[in-house]
């Protein structure tokens, strides 16, 4: 369906408005609607209008930070948190970090160049190119071109109502988007709009278009007129918290009250320049423009500028957005421009002061602030900008300050690098201090409570009488010496802290002839450089060192506080006594609030740290050099309304403690990429992975728009990690080597003082096909077979081998059988024959005989012996005790003999050499006594105890004499074998026999541990 508009002969427009119209910036109220209603939810943090624009810290982004292109035509925020910039080389994602680009060589737009921009209330994005029209959502581009039903694939301006349907200016005719078709409405005559240039959503839901000749407004389904004609091009479009219509172009800047009534803005009233490409209000009820001459903010009923403007803001100004945080975005052509509300409010050179170099600050009795320069002199502050500046050139000894204090009289004491000087109704009079070496400068000038008048200077300390002057301490001809603090204690006392020397002490001025006293490491100070001293509530000196971090003396005991127990900064150069509890250190590194409790918490040991507050450049300081005098200055003060004040090396930082702003909100935490085994996978949804080396790694990021460098990030894997890991500000996570198993992977990112924002990734490592339990039960059953397997394999070797044993030894003894033992009973039988031969008269032939007789049948018993063992063993499966006892009967069958064996002791393995003789001695001594000693009892004792074993055979038969049992020549072969077999064991063998007594053989053989 097709609706018009009016329509006249169209004039061209300028070349430079080709497409630069920011759509975000002239929908900026609904754009706030859909953030405060259903965009990220978190407090706002507008800037403040108290502020001049310089004091705003600026944060500026290029292509060398990684902007597609320095022109930055459209900013919009989407609810996840993403900031979004149209240029003309694509679309640019940004979190804070890192732009991640799209364009057409990456196949996400039609076109590079993007014009405006607009994030629905559904989280999608709509981006107008010059190609068409394109929807981002869930991570997918989808383009509308002419053959979806746009009227023209130019686009120039988006806007949404409150139903939802997107409205597009697309060439000179509006389309609007719904239920994912178009309906166009093309111009017609009879209303003053020649071309569409911008299309807008007000708050009160009204839909309102603009562009050549002036402005019309849907009522129905007609276009009514609302401002027009005009003579030149509308590019802006913005309704105000108060029903106000703003309406800019090359006019510069036309409102239109809800009455109708008219007002018109041009460069007379402020405007840098009257071509006004962009107006939005923030949530504090500013109003911002954006021209061709750079920024403006409406005060007052007049735009103001910075004073000082670089050249940055006198380039134009294509769009304006202010995003969750309340930070102020500005799309120029010199790249994208951060605004951002700090805890400090900084005052410099850009604000007016003379200098940003301040060196100490005081307020008088009279609640007027002070300000000494390092290169500047003295200067009087009223509401943030000088009242009146001194210098030289109206008396002041020197232009360089080092501390401003007051006297009784309400005149003010200034210590400078010319000398001393005190500022009365106007006047300077400057007292002249004599020195050797003609050293003029005062680092500090006080009046005690006696009305005394101190000098702190390179001569040491010095006390003033009219134009007389006693040095009550001396310095010397060295930096170190130079007296440079001073400050009177409740007890009267006065310290004077030196350059390198010490902290010396006056009691009552030196006026009861008492000596002063020097404190230096010795005495217990950590750093003999003293700058700032002063006394707390409770009689505590505070003392500021550089190198030794801050000391404290209480009942005559120096403590101190250093970098190692938690403190910012080693270099304190001012402390600041707020009266609540809490101490402000300028330091070298930034400025520092610690809790005088738990300083004493820490000194007694209750606590192992302290945790300050600390303050730098992220907290809007420009500079964290707090320390910024040379050799020393007296530093900042707390003003009666509370407000802190620091000298910095680039301006005076102000903090107001009543200033106070919400808790900062969670950053929004995304999970950018999982990677496993080097592989990227979908993070929208838990996963079962597939098994891998076990290699992840998981990128994240937290959105903080407003100090990306502050998000800390901890993280942890459940299933693996027991407690969260710390990675501070490192944005990559790998995990090497995961088992498998169930996970989820969560990050959690946070601000200081804030609370943390999460997110997670559950997923499943799956095991390899051996790590299943199928597999194990298969691997548990294969291996019991295999080990049945070879066990039987084994024992079937182990009696193939043992049958093969068996058949050697029959073989053998067949052999012996057949070949020695016949050979003995040869020889047997010759012998006999020959014995018989002889007559009894060869009486030695005979004894020789014998011998041999005794011999032979000796070695036949051994061999048929031998013959037995080989074709079975007695020890073949069992132990000594057990073939001992199996044995015994077969020694004595066939005889009437009574044989016993008894065991004692600890049934042990022993080894095979020591079982195997002692079972032949058994043998020999139980088949001597069945042979040769009538014995009717045998007994077999064998005893194992300790390290020895004992074997006794005894038999109750005849006996015989011993004389030559162990001679070869009585031919006792049997029981020389068996001594023979103790010895190779490393035994003895004891024999014992009487005629008629029987005999006794005892074998006692150590055994092994």
């Amino acid at each position: 369906m097709n609706r018009a508009f009016s329509h006249t002969p169209r004039r061209s427009a300028p070349n430079h408005l080709h497409s630069e119209v920011c759509a975000k910036a002239v929908l900026a109220p609904v754009a706030l609607g859909i953030i405060l209603l259903g965009g990220v939810s978190r407090p706002a943090f507008a800037l403040n209008p108290s502020r001049a624009l310089s004091q705003y810290t600026r944060t500026v982004w290029t292509q060398e930070h990684g902007l597609p292109q320095d022109t930055v035509r459209a900013i919009a925020q989407t609810k996840d948190g993403y900031l979004w910039l149209g240029t003309d080389e694509g679309l640019a994602q940004f979190d804070g970090y890192d732009f991640v680009v799209f364009n057409k060589e990456n196949g996400a737009l039609p076109s590079n160049s993007v014009g405006t921009l607009w994030a629905a209330k559904d989280g999608s994005l709509w981006i107008g190119t010059l190609g068409g029209l394109t929807r981002y959502r869930n991570g997918k581009f989808t383009t509308y071109t002419n053959k979806d039903g746009l009227s023209d694939t130019s686009i120039s301006s988006i806007t949404e109502d409150r139903s939802g349907a997107i409205w597009v200016v697309a060439g000179v005719s509006v389309n609007r988007f719904q239920d994912g078709k178009f309906t166009n409405y093309s111009p017609r005559p009879g209303l003053p709009i020649q071309a569409v240039r911008t299309v807008y959503c007000g708050r009160d839901g009204s839909i309102y278009v603009a562009g050549f000749g002036g402005v019309v407004r849907l009522e129905g389904n007609q276009f009514v007129s609302v401002l027009g004609p005009l003579g030149d091009i509308v590019v802006s479009l913005m309704q105000d918290s108060h029903g106000n219509l703003w309406v800019g172009g090359s006019f510069g800047l036309i409102t239109r009250s809800p009455s109708g009534e008219l007002r018109h803005y041009s460069n007379k009233d402020g405007l840098p320049d009257n071509y006004l490409r962009s107006v939005w209000e923030d949530r504090d009820g500013n109003l911002w423009a954006g021209t061709d001459g750079g920024l403006a903010r409406l005060e007052n009923g007049r735009f103001v500028s910075s004073p000082l403007a670089s050249t940055h803001e006198l380039e134009w100004v294509r769009c304006i957005y202010e995003d969750t945080e309340g930070n102020l975005w500005v799309g120029m052509s010199s790249g994208l421009n951060r605004l951002r509300n700090d805890l400090f409010s900084m005052y410099g050179e850009s604000e007016g002061l003379p200098s940003d170099e301040p060196t100490t600050v005081y307020q008088d009795h009279r609640g007027r602030i002070w300000v000494g320069f390092h290169d500047r002199g003295l200067v009087e502050l009223a509401d943030g900008k000088p009242a009146r500046v001194y210098t030289q050139k109206d008396g002041l000894p020197s232009n360089e300050i080092f501390s401003i204090r007051e006297n009784r009289e309400g005149d003010l004491l200034i210590a400078a690098r010319g000398g001393p000087s005190r500022l009365h109704d106007g006047y300077f009079v400057n007292p002249v201090m004599s020195d050797p070496l003609n050293r003029r400068v005062a680092f500090d000038y006080l009046q005690d409570h006696r009305g005394g008048v101190w000098v702190a200077s390179p001569a040491g300390v010095i006390e003033l009488e009219g134009s007389r002057h006693r040095i009550a301490i001396p310095g010397g001809s060295q930096l170190n010496y130079d007296a440079v603090v001073l400050c009177e204690t409740r007890d009267g006392s006065l310290w004077a802290g030196t350059y390198g020397e010490g902290l010396w002490r006056l009691k009552h001025g030196g006026l009861n002839g008492e000596q002063p006293r020097l404190y230096t490491l010795a005495d217990g100070l950590s750093s003999n450089q003293i700058r700032s001293l002063v006394e707390g509530t409770d009689g505590t000196l505070w003392i500021g060192t550089f190198g030794g971090g801050l000391d404290a003396l209480r009942n005559g005991q120096f403590y101190h506080i250093t970098v190692r127990d938690g403190l910012l900064s080693d270099n304190v150069s001012h402390i600041e006594d707020d009266g609540h509890g809490s101490l402000w250190l300028s330091t070298t590194r930034g400025i520092c609030r610690i809790r005088k409790q738990d300083i004493w918490d820490f000194v007694s040991g209750k606590i192992s740290k302290v945790q300050p507050v600390n303050y730098g450049v992220a907290d809007g300081l420009r500079s964290a050099q707090c320390a910024p005098g040379y050799p020393t200055s007296r530093g900042g003060t707390m003003t009666s309304d509370g407000r802190l004040w620091f000298p910095t090396s680039r301006g005076l930082a102000v903090l107001d403690p009543n200033d106070h702003r919400a808790a900062p909100a969670a950053p929004v935490v995304h999970l950018l990429e999982v990677a496993v085994d080097g592989r990227p996978i979908s993070v929208t949804d838990s996963e079962r992975l597939s098994p891998g080396n076990g290699r992840m790694q998981f990128r994240y990021t937290g959105i903080y728009l407003s100090a990306p460098e502050r998000v800390l990030y901890s993280y942890r894997l459940e299933g693996l990690d027991g407690e969260w890991v710390r990675s501070v500000a490192r944005r990559v996570t790998n995990y090497n080597s995961l088992p498998h198993g169930h996970y989820r992977f969560t990050v959690r990112a946070s601000v200081p003082n804030g609370p943390p924002g999460e997110a997670s990734f559950a997923f499943e490592l799956l095991p390899h096909f051996y790590e299943t339990a199928w597999f194990r039960y298969f691997c548990a059953a294969l291996a019991a077979a295999g080990i049945w397997g070879l066990y039987n394999l084994r024992l079937r070797q182990i009696r193939q081998r043992f049958s093969l044993v068996l058949d050697e030894r029959g073989r053998l003894a067949r052999e012996i059988h057949d070949t020695l033992a016949q050979g003995f009973v040869g020889i047997s039988s010759q012998l006999d024959a020959v014995a018989l031969t002889l007559n009894g008269q060869v009486d030695l032939a005979r004894k020789h005989l014998d011998l041999a007789r005794k011999m032979v049948r000796h070695s036949l018993t051994e061999a048929r012996r031998s013959v037995m063992d080989l074709r079975a063993s007695a020890l073949e499966g069992h132990n000594l005790p057990s073939a001992l006892s199996e044995a015994a009967n077969q020694w004595t069958a066939g005889s009437a003999i009574q044989i016993r064996v008894d065991v004692e002791g600890e049934n042990r393995p022993l080894p095979e050499e020591t079982e195997q003789h002692l079972l032949r001695i058994a043998q020999e001594a139980v088949t001597n006594a069945v042979k040769h000693a009538q014995a009717s009892h045998v007994r077999i004792h064998l005893e194992m105890a300790g390290r020895s074993l004992s074997l006794r055979v005894a038999d109750d038969g005849r006996g015989f004499e011993q004389d030559e049992a162990f001679s070869e020549v009585g031919g006792h072969f049997g029981l020389l074998g068996m001594r023979e077999r103790a010895e190779r064991l490393g035994g003895e063998l004891k024999l014992h026999s009487e005629l008629g007594q029987g005999t006794e053989v005892a074998v006692t053989v150590p055994l092994s541990s």
